[in-house]
């Protein structure tokens, strides 16, 4: 990173530190201040990898400059006014829809990892689904916003195909939009609700999501070399047993339940700073529970993903962000949780 852009990056973070210093949100300071210190340490750990000319290097080193930027847009995201955080997490879901679409080429033969030409207005209607999305979010009206897509929109899809008069590919073409249309516009889209809430709640699904992701990479490793040394017998079979070994070889039951009580310990962390909601404050034990579904939620939303990447014969969903790939590599694990602890949420304390 040269000097010029670590000025930047150091403005950005810093207007943020002041904007909720200014504010008074200290419980957000705090955890900013915790994420900054955290991505110091994978800094100098990047720094001492390659002094020793370590294969890992390179890639710590893109991934830690990758998820700087990250974490300091998200910041400032969240530190402005509501209006920018919403304008700032439409553009995610917009920008993860839109990546999703590019995965699959136009062309008129007709192939199941294909769209027709002739779909573009469906998936016209999936992007202005967002700014809808938004709007709803914005004026607080969760009633529609919770069924604008899974009903209306979803409807008006195959009414397109229809009135387009189609039928050779419109199953196909179909399944394709919707599901893009649920998962990235609807699902990822509760993060919009979820700032009327307040962004702590976004901290707190976000981190944990995060530190899954993260968390399960090294326990994995750990199991994998542990497994490695034990002779046959059931503690081996146990470490080794994979979720499904077509779809990511390297996942295992083991991997994936040590990593979701790690997140669920973890999520007792920010019970003290949450705020509090009509009916009550989040308890340690319930914080327990949606801590441990975040982890297994995590899992089977990596595992999704890795399917559809499989399936398209493709590795990354891009390239936008060096180390990690595209943006649905980093968000597709947010798809699943941030529904599941938004509704939690909702249903127990509002």
């Amino acid at each position: 990173m040269n000097f010029y852009k670590k000025i930047i990056l150091t403005l950005i973070i810093m207007t943020s530190f002041f904007l909720l210093s200014r504010n008074g949100d200290t419980a957000m300071l705090c955890i900013m201040i915790g994420i900054v210190g955290l991505l110091l340490v994978f800094s100098i750990v990047w720094r001492l990898l390659e002094r020793k000319k370590s294969h890992l290097s390179e890639e710590i080193k893109k991934r830690t400059i990758t998820w700087w930027w990250m974490v300091a847009v998200f910041m400032l995201a969240l530190a402005f006014n509501r209006i920018v955080s919403f304008i700032f997490l439409g553009f995610l879901c917009f920008a993860a829809l839109r990546e999703y679409f590019s995965l699959m080429p136009m062309s008129e033969v007709i192939d199941s990892k294909t769209l027709s030409f002739k779909d573009r207005p469906s998936i016209l209607v999936c992007y202005i689904s967002i700014p809808l999305m938004i709007y709803l979010a914005y004026i607080e009206w969760y009633a529609l916003f919770i069924i604008a897509i899974p009903v209306y929109v979803f409807l008006l899809v195959p009414i397109l195909f229809v009135l387009q008069n189609r039928t050779e590919g419109s199953l196909k073409s179909i399944g394709i939009i919707t599901l893009g249309l649920m998962f990235f516009a609807h699902n990822l889209g509760h993060c919009l609700f979820m700032i009327n809430i307040g962004p702590l709640l976004i901290m707190y699904c976000f981190v944990l999501t995060e530190v899954r992701d993260l968390s399960s990479y090294w326990i994995g490793k750990y199991f994998a070399s542990l497994a490695s040394k034990l002779s046959k017998g059931t503690i081996k079979r146990l470490l080794e047993s994979r979720v499904a070994k077509d779809v990511s070889p390297n996942k295992t039951w083991a991997t994936g339940l040590f990593s979701s009580i790690f997140v669920s310990l973890l999520s007792l962390v920010f019970v003290p700073i949450m705020p509090q909601f009509p009916d009550g404050k989040l308890s340690f034990g319930y914080s327990l529970i949606i801590g441990f579904l975040i982890g297994i939620f995590g899992l089977f939303g990596d595992l999704v993903f890795s399917m559809i990447k499989r399936d398209l014969k493709s590795k990354d969903t891009g390239t936008i962000l060096p180390g990690h790939g595209g943006i649905i590599d980093r968000v597709d694990s947010l798809v699943f949780t941030i529904p599941i602890t938004f509704h939690l949420i909702f249903w127990m304390y509002f």
